[in-house]
């Protein structure tokens, strides 16, 4: 995150702000987060304006108090503490982060640290369907910084989103497609000058390799085979005069492969699945991904997925919700 951001958490009751503080300071090491509470904040009514971030109980205090307390040149962001539904509970600590996370501007494709050419690679484990609403978020705001974006999907073909369809006319398998293109590589003699004939056009303007002939063309590809059409690509971006991007989804393969190909990609976003933390070996997989992983990286809780226009939210308990750091 480069510099570090603060959080202060407004709430009357230190033992849950020491707890959150706690969780927070776990997902977000690069912050640093402290307890205020009401009397404090009356004696010294300047504390919450050295702060980056502010989470606070709006049933002890509303939002309209706090910004009588701001000016237009000190305004930190503002993040209600409890749910908005009945029996208003407190949210859940990942759906505080994703809040946060917005507001930093985390879950971006960064721009490259050197050069005009930046390489992503999402790896996601979630539904097919949950993964394209992620990766269109994504593009969206990677339009405004990159001119060109090629899409390579590392993934089975039964997993991929369905190629455009031109003029309203199914598509024939295409004559220069990922499988040719695979081949033409593992033969040898092939120059990233020829890359454009095997790229077309997806449904939002970019470009993308389509699906493979088979499913499993592509996955069953040797990994240098793989890393010789990342390298041909960024090779063909470099050519161009403005700035691009080659953007790899991966999904269904080994992680080990993802840990190869993570090693020759600059950015990282993981897509992780709900309620991930029961799933240890998962969680450990990642862990280890994301610690090996040597350029930028972002891991995105699944808040962030919007499917109908409104946040997805954790289930339910079908206990009674008691606000308790136990």
């Amino acid at each position: 995150m480069g510099i570090t951001k603060t959080i202060c958490i407004l709430d009357q009751d230190p033992f849950f702000s020491s707890l959150l503080i706690t969780r927070l300071q776990r997902q977000l090491p690069d912050t640093l987060a402290f307890h205020l509470n009401m009397e404090m904040l009356l004696s010294r009514r300047d504390l919450i304006l050295d702060n980056d971030y502010v989470l606070f109980n709006q049933h002890e205090i509303a939002k309209e108090e706090l910004l009588r307390h701001c000016s237009k040149e000190r305004m930190p962001r503002l993040i209600p503490l409890l749910s908005d539904e009945k029996p208003y509970p407190p949210k859940d600590v990942l759906m505080l982060v994703h809040e946060i996370e917005d507001c930093i501007g985390l879950g971006t494709i960064p721009l490259p640290a050197e050069g005009r050419i930046q390489t992503c690679l999402v790896l996601s484990f979630v539904s097919p369907e949950e993964r394209e609403v992620h990766i269109r978020k994504l593009l969206t705001s990677a339009r405004l910084d990159f001119t060109h974006i090629i899409r390579f999907d590392i993934m089975p073909g039964i997993l991929m989103e369905p190629d455009p369809e031109m003029a309203g006319v199914h598509n024939p398998a295409p004559v220069n497609g990922i499988s040719v293109l695979l081949d033409q590589i593992r033969k040898g003699g092939f120059s990233y000058k020829d890359i454009p004939a095997y790229l077309e056009p997806d449904p939002y303007g970019d470009l993308r390799f389509g699906k493979p002939l088979h499913s499993d063309d592509i996955i069953s590809a040797h990994t240098r085979t793989l890393l010789s059409v990342m390298s041909r690509t960024v090779r063909y971006l470099q050519t161009q005069e403005t700035s691009g991007l080659l953007l790899l989804v991966a999904d269904g393969i080994s992680f080990k492969r993802i840990q190869t190909l993570s090693r020759n990609a600059s950015h990282l976003e993981v897509l992780t699945p709900l309620n991930m933390e029961k799933d240890y070996l998962l969680c450990q997989e990642i862990d280890d991904i994301v610690k090996a992983h040597h350029g930028t990286s972002h891991v995105d809780f699944p808040f962030s997925i919007h499917s109908t226009g409104t946040r997805r939210e954790l289930p339910r308990p079908k206990r009674n919700i008691v606000r308790s750091p136990l």
